[in-house]
């Protein structure tokens, strides 16, 4: 990204306040001397953005010319200076009335710079190094068991020369919904084509560092938010999708849910039998079982969820050990399958249902871009786009089908179809993210939050709080870098020292089923799509709520120390900080609006609503009201979101979609 000498050197100046030097006599690995700019991180960062939408471009361009400009003190009411000319004191207490600002600008900045410099100095690799340098010291390792060779890459095609192709079905996107669409229709005989506009790697490629593989297969290179900064948004751009990059929470829709969808939408089907039976097709082809061990941050849920008395389950997660794995350290891989899976142990599609399509003859393209859909007398006749060679070629491609499915993600989806013409008013609306705050405890023994199934467990025991309304509690994979971006900061040394820590963390997730949600538009600079995004009250209520019973499930398992994530973190000291009661309390008095803490969303659903009534842009049977042939097969299709880890939930409705196609 272009830039001048001054904003580089205040950049440099923001990132060494946030990881800053620490004196420390006992530093065996250096890891208190190191700073961020000793990682190379605020040049990554300008690498890094040049990959982002313009529209985030260019406020981050914005956000450069302020802290290099001595009007950056009217910010903070300090002296008029820019941030490489105030000494480091005075940067952090700038950072500090950032965090706190009234002015909603400022606390988005703090929140995107403050998570840029911690991914990035705790999960990136610095160039010219074999690892991240803070990994020794923190304990982290990747389990020693080298990537198992694919038997049978993907047959994926890489064009050289402008090219049409011609094909019965052509499916946009090879997720959860596009993908297992592609296996039941060449299962019928169709001859089918799905393009990816994310990367193909074989396992050789997948090489388990953290932010190198969030910043290759995740959307925006992991770095996505809604537009406010407010909610980070986790979501695949790979072949196999969501399910390449996920947690391996294999969950049915609830029957509340359906129930809901069916009546309240007019989609019938979702209380058909046979619909029902799509689950349990898609659960023998991914090997789902709950029958595993689980890694010790789960069992303290599990064993703390039984103490109180609680409904929790284990989560049936889609996973296999490859027969020439060693069990043990095959058990610890399981926990780095989020960064895609070099060991072939996560039975996403890219395993399952992509794998047997490009068996059947399904031609599959990765890093192609599609830029409409075209249509000829209302209806749907192919596609235009482009596939970017590896060699830096642009290839243009022109594709003819029957029949189009788009299953771009709740994301792309809805903008894909309004640059192609469609104009329902209702395309783009009604988006959900299952919002997530998480806490943290501390514990005497070693968790190794990174080895081992990632979210095993399940505490349902509140998700209808208020009707259909409520929260579940579970745990995530923890690595360095996606830690220390959740982590509250209060100041470089109060940071590394929790990262110190991490061997012996436990973090939950309070995860909402958002009632009210927020719309996708297209953005006018980019054509990308533009998330708007705001926790409602209603839900913000049930993210307190959950962020309480959170911290008394922390306590019964013993933790010497509760941390609520927020601008402000609160911690509690069992036996030192008074009644527990009260420090819940706090946590409900505390700001929980925009940028006041870091919010999360891996799964975002919406958006294309599908129902029986003309205020649904989609059908019951998949096809949009407006193009015949034209059908949309992913989670965009929700018509509200769905309570649970979607994944299963994607695949039932698209093997059921795939099956009105023809």
């Amino acid at each position: 990204m272009a830039h001048s000498d001054a904003q580089l050197q205040a950049l440099t100046a923001v990132c060494d306040t946030f990881i800053a030097r620490v004196q420390r006599d006992d530093d065996p690995h250096g890891y208190w001397q190191r700073s961020a700019s000793d990682n190379g991180v605020p040049e990554r960062i300008l690498q890094l953005i040049q990959s982002v939408k313009a529209e985030d471009q260019a406020a981050f361009r914005q956000l450069l010319d302020l802290i290099s400009s001595p009007l950056l003190g009217l910010t903070w009411g300090g002296p008029l200076r820019p941030a490489h000319r105030l000494t480091p004191e005075q940067r952090e207490r700038m950072l500090h009335a950032w965090s706190q600002s009234r002015i909603g600008l400022l606390r988005s900045a703090y929140s995107t710079l403050r998570k840029a410099t911690c991914i990035l100095f705790f999960g990136d690799v610095p160039p010219g190094m074999t690892q991240n340098p803070c990994h020794p010291a923190v304990g982290y390792a990747l389990p020693e068991l080298p990537p198992i060779p694919d038997p049978a890459p993907l047959p994926v095609l890489q064009p050289d020369k402008d090219t049409l192709l011609d094909c019965d079905v052509l499916i946009i996107g090879s997720g959860s919904g596009g993908g297992v669409a592609a296996g039941v229709l060449s299962e019928a005989g169709r001859d089918v084509i799905v393009v990816e506009k994310g990367p193909y790697d074989t396992r050789q490629q997948m090489t388990m560092q953290e932010f190198p593989m969030l910043n290759r297969h995740f959307e925006a290179g992991s770095m996505l938010a809604t537009q406010s900064g407010s909610v980070s948004i986790m979501a695949g751009s790979t072949m196999g999708g969501g399910s390449a990059i996920n947690w391996a929470g294999t969950l049915r829709t609830p029957d509340y849910v359906l129930e809901e969808w069916a009546k309240e939408h007019e989609n019938p089907h979702f209380l058909d039998p046979a619909y029902r039976a799509g689950f349990e097709a898609i659960e023998k082809r991914h090997n789902v079982s709950d029958q595993y061990a689980h890694n010790p941050q789960n069992q303290s849920l599990f064993d703390a969820a039984k103490k109180l008395g609680w409904h929790t389950e284990n989560i049936p997660m889609n996973l296999r050990i490859p027969e020439q794995v060693p069990a043990e350290q095959g058990w610890q891989a399981v926990g780095f399958s989020c960064l895609n899976d070099a060991h072939g142990i996560k039975q996403g599609v890219q395993e399952t249902f992509l794998r047997d399509a490009a068996a059947r003859g399904t031609r599959l393209l990765a890093r192609t871009t599609i830029e409409k859909i075209t249509v000829e007398q209302g209806r749907a006749t192919g596609a235009e786009g482009y596939f970017d060679h590896p060699n830096g070629q642009r290839v243009r491609l022109r594709i003819l089908a029957k029949k189009v499915i788009v299953s771009a993600g709740t994301l792309h989806t809805p903008v894909l179809l309004q640059k192609s013409g469609l104009r329902h008013p209702q395309i783009g609306q009604n988006l959900y993210l299952h919002p997530v705050i998480p806490t943290v405890g501390l514990y005497d023994t070693d968790t190794t939050p990174w080895y081992g199934p990632m979210m095993s467990v399940i505490v349902k025991e509140f998700e209808r709080q208020n009707g259909n309304w409520g929260f579940r509690l579970e745990c995530p994979p923890v690595h360095p870098g996606l830690g220390a971006f959740a982590m509250s900061w209060e100041n470089s040394a109060a940071l590394k020292a929790d990262l110190l820590q991490i061997r012996q963390l436990a973090v939950h997730i309070c995860l909402v089923r958002d009632k009210f949600g927020g719309k996708v538009t297209v953005g006018k600079k980019s054509g990308q799509p533009v998330v708007h995004y705001e926790v409602h009250p209603f839900d913000r209520n049930h993210l307190v709520q959950a962020m309480q019973r959170s911290t008394e499930a922390h306590l019964a398992a013993n933790a010497r120390r509760v941390s609520i994530l927020h601008n402000r973190p609160l911690h509690f000291f069992p036996g030192q900080s008074g009644n527990v009661a009260d420090f819940q309390q706090q946590i409900a008095r505390q700001n929980w609006g925009s940028n006041h803490a870091g919010v999360f969303s891996a799964h975002q659903m919406g958006t294309c609503r599908m129902g029986g009534h003309r205020n649904a842009p989609v059908q019951p049977d998949g096809q949009t009201r407006e193009v015949k042939n034209l059908y949309v097969a992913d989670a965009s299709l929700f018509p509200s979101a769905s309570g649970s880890n979607p994944m299963l939930s994607v695949q039932a409705l698209a093997w059921y979609v795939a099956k009105q196609v023809f």
